[in-house]
């Protein structure tokens, strides 16, 4: 009798120890979609505006804002099309640019992500071939952490680094859709079994990772958000789109990315979460959909507004960006051209003189406009 009861209990510990990685869905905070009005003014949620101007030079040109780490009075913007970080204070002034494409030591082919460890004070390449590029604060390479795999985002936190897996890559399905790393010991752990891959080479926004608050992850597909902590996963938040939900059966059909882009456009279907940032009053995100998405914590419900007005300026901000790191800020960026364009059309339009003050600095050529809030 005691050899069945040891038997029994080191059975049931089995399957509590492989279940203890992904959280049970009782957790789950279920938020719903709420139609209204598509624009809102930026002081409802937002405040200390600043503009954020960063230098143009020979060294400095920015061709895209893909991702901005906002650490130790600095921001470290990840332009992927030029395969760079560049690294400016909070007013603008540039410090430093990495741009190390190559086949050397330090060096990569191209660059997928960044992330700062903040418990280090490291800046992290995530890069191809397959490996993580340490450098310092002050852009200097330190050393590289070879990778089994190719990946193309990441997170990093005080203990561990998030790798999120490709559902599907090579003409072969992932097993899981996260590694963790173990920063201390190296040791690997899969979380999370990937969902049928309903559009495989298919994407929308920036990205499905990231940390603010907490390291947050969505997948396409999948209406939930979730947290991730060291070696174990839960879901957070469960959103309800209702009619502008993804339908189900069409979940097992396989779309090319024109064909999907169609589908979603004609029936206003929401896919994918991406650009989180988590505070303590709302959680943003972007959609496939245009807009911003404000969820917010105290009424559990989601709201999408296509406009986002800015007060001083009187004018709508585009382009909305989380900022990972613990400041709950956030970017709206403006290219220089548009701007341009819109100094040509104030000689015939009456603009409040904040407005006609930013025009009069911009010129064809620099880098983006942007609109920097914190959110409330």
């Amino acid at each position: 009798m005691k050899i069945r009861t040891a038997l029994f209990i080191f059975c049931i510990s089995l399957l509590l120890g492989a279940c203890s990685h992904v959280a049970t869905e009782s957790r789950v905070q279920p938020v719903s979609f709420e139609v209204g009005s598509s624009m809102i003014a930026d002081t409802f949620f937002l405040d200390s505006l600043s503009l954020f101007m960063p230098e143009t030079n020979e060294e400095a040109l920015i061709n895209n804002i893909d991702r901005v780490y906002e650490s130790n009075g600095r921001y470290f913007i990840l332009d992927k099309r030029m395969k760079q970080v560049l690294c400016y204070t909070l007013f603008g002034k540039h410090l430093f640019t990495i741009h190390a494409v190559g086949n050397g030591k330090g060096e990569y082919v191209d660059l997928f992500d960044i992330a700062i460890d903040e418990a280090e004070n490291k800046l992290l390449l995530l890069t191809y071939p397959s490996q993580i590029l340490y450098y310092d604060l002050e852009g200097t390479y330190l050393s590289s952490y070879p990778l089994d795999d190719m990946y193309q985002s990441f997170a990093v936190d005080k203990g561990f680094i998030y790798l999120r897996n490709d559902t599907y890559a090579n003409g072969v399905v992932s097993d899981y859709s996260l590694i963790v790393i173990n920063k201390e010991t190296g040791k690997q752990t899969s979380l999370l079994e990937p969902l049928y891959e309903t559009a495989p080479f298919c994407s929308s926004g920036n990205y499905q990772i990231t940390n603010t608050a907490s390291v947050l992850f969505t997948r396409k597909f999948d209406n939930h958000i979730y947290r991730i902590t060291g070696e174990s996963i839960e879901p957070l938040y469960m959103v309800d789109w209702k009619d502008k939900a993804f339908p189900e059966s069409d979940k097992q059909r396989q779309f090319q990315c024109n064909d999907l882009n169609q589908f979603c456009y004609q029936g206003k279907y929401v896919y994918t979460m991406t650009d989180l940032c988590d505070t303590p009053s709302y959680l943003l995100f972007r959609t496939n959909q245009p807009g911003m998405c404000l969820l917010s914590k105290a009424t559990s419900t989601v709201n999408n507004y296509q406009v986002i007005i800015n007060t001083d300026y009187q004018l709508p901000l585009p382009n909305y960006m989380s900022v990972e790191g613990k400041q709950s800020r956030i970017f709206f960026i403006y290219s220089s051209e548009v701007l341009c364009e819109q100094k040509k059309l104030s000689a015939e339009e009456d603009i409040n003189e904040k407005m006609s003050s930013l025009l009069g600095q911009i010129k064809e050529g620099d880098n983006p406009v942007i609109f920097t809030y914190h959110v409330k």
